[in-house]
C-alpha cells in the first residue's frame, strides 16, 4: 500500500510537470520533425533519453519544505 501511494504520488509529480513544460516539449517535436535521416534518429533518441532522465530526476529538484517556526503566545 504505502508503494502504491508512492507510486501514485510519483505519477501526479510526472503529470503535474510534464503539463508545465508543454511548449519545451512541443518544441523538441517540432525539431524533431524538421530533420531527416541519421540526425533525427540521434535527435530523437537524444530527446526520449533527455526526457526520461528528466522525469526520474523529479525528487533531486524539489525543494525540501520549510518548517515554519513555532510562534510562543505570551499570556
Amino acid at each position: 500500500m504505502k508503494y502504491i501511494k508512492k507510486l501514485f504520488k510519483w505519477l501526479y509529480e510526472v503529470l503535474k510537470e510534464t503539463i508545465a513544460q508543454t511548449f519545451t516539449l512541443l518544441g523538441f517535436f517540432i525539431a524533431w520533425l524538421t530533420l531527416t535521416g541519421t540526425a533525427k534518429d540521434i535527435v530523437g533518441i537524444a530527446i526520449i533519453i533527455s526526457i526520461v532522465l528528466w522525469l526520474l530526476t523529479i525528487g533531486m529538484r524539489k525543494e525540501p519544505e520549510q518548517k515554519q517556526p513555532v510562534r510562543k503566545v505570551s499570556k
